[in-house]
């Protein structure tokens, strides 16, 4: 059966507040859904950060990689051209946060050209980690544009060997 063509309205233009850029997270959904489960079930996300679809315009997130090494939790994070002094580290409520600020300006100047560059950007990081942490014993290292956090994983407490009667 023939059904007619429903009558299209022409498009109205964005409002202005929705055409700023945004940053496209093809796996924010999944996060979202993730984090849904997680919350329904009563569990916290293991290590999962936050998605970074609500960046705005001067806001950055750095990579990060998370690994085990030597009994240890490590977390890598790049941020080149920072300075030490200019990156947060601090645990809240059970997450580690890393967060800080850049800013940089280079001025060119030739007899044929005048160019002036700057970058500037705020950046925040949670990071969700599943076991205990003493703060007092994570060790936070940056060199060469890579911020390195190690967190001691709380030692397994094994349960005292218990013999069982054989009748």
């Amino acid at each position: 059966m023939y059904a007619p063509a429903a009558e299209s309205k022409p498009a109205t233009p964005p409002k202005a507040e929705d055409r700023r850029l945004r940053v496209f997270d093809p796996f924010g959904i999944a996060e979202e859904f993730r984090d849904e489960l997680s919350r329904l079930w009563g569990q916290r996300p293991l290590l999962a950060p936050r998605s970074l679809a609500h960046l705005t315009e001067g806001e950055w997130a750095p990579r990060m990689d998370v690994f085990q090494k030597n009994g240890n939790l490590v977390i890598k994070a790049e941020v080149p051209g920072m300075k030490k002094e200019d990156i947060k580290v601090e645990m809240d409520n059970g997450d580690l946060v890393v967060s800080g600020e850049r800013k940089s300006e280079s001025e060119v100047r030739e007899e044929d050209y005048y160019r002036v560059e700057r970058a500037f950007g705020s950046f925040y990081r949670r990071l969700t980690i599943p076991f205990d942490v003493k703060t007092e014993q994570i060790k936070a290292n940056y060199k060469d544009g890579v911020l390195e956090i190690e967190i001691p994983r709380p030692a397994q407490a094994t349960p005292p060997a218990k013999r069982i009667a054989v009748s």
